[in-house]
């Protein structure tokens, strides 16, 4: 006698899926990514213009320790402004022989009582004077004192001329210049001091 037939095993049911969630919002994505890329894009800029003061501060303290925090502020300083230029306040203190000042120079010399013939120039175009001494010998000196301003002074070295650094002037002027003997004990000249004034209203030739 044959067995009837076995009832069927039922399949066991799937598990139901973990809820995902709701959808991404597909309109809110664009934005996100732009706002991604500006900031990636100011964080690069703010790189680029500080990795250089970045790296100067690593370096500076891991080399010199405590010492950095009085050096590092004084490095990220800003530099200090360029000097005035020549012609202009620059020429101050200037050689008239590395400038422009010689271009437009012009010269008063005194033809009276001027033993080592001293001369006062004047450069209108750099606001400035200096003086010459021509007919010296070493240790002699030319002095130029502009009244209200600054003063210069030169010595011979070698040979029998020199001049004077510049000295800045206004538009109007007055300056004193001198003729010092040297006191050298092989100075051969028995003149002695003596000066004259300029002022822009010199005979300047």
């Amino acid at each position: 006698m044959s067995n009837p037939d076995p009832e069927p095993t039922p399949e066991p049911t799937p598990d139901p899926e973990p809820d995902a969630g709701p959808e991404p919002d597909q309109t809110s994505t664009p934005s996100f990514l732009r706002r991604s890329r500006e900031r990636i894009r100011a964080a690069g800029r703010w790189l680029r213009a500080h990795a250089r003061h970045a790296l100067v501060v690593g370096v500076i303290t891991a080399v010199l320790g405590p010492l950095a925090t009085y050096l590092v502020p004084k490095l990220l300083e800003d530099p200090p402004p360029p000097p005035p230029p020549c012609p202009g306040a620059g020429c101050e203190g200037k050689s008239p022989k590395d400038s422009v000042c010689g271009a437009d120079l012009v010269t008063w010399e005194p033809t009276e009582g001027n033993v080592a013939q001293i001369q006062l120039r004047y450069s209108k175009k750099c606001g400035a004077v200096w003086g010459r001494i021509l007919n010296g010998e070493p240790g002699d000196m030319v002095t130029i004192s502009v009244a209200g301003g600054s003063s210069r002074s030169a010595s011979i070295d070698i040979n029998h001329d020199k001049f004077t650094n510049m000295a800045s002037v206004r538009s109007t002027f007055r300056v004193r210049f001198c003729a010092v003997p040297g006191s050298t004990p092989s100075h051969t000249g028995t003149w002695v001091k003596y000066c004259f004034e300029a002022t822009e209203r010199a005979e300047w030739s």
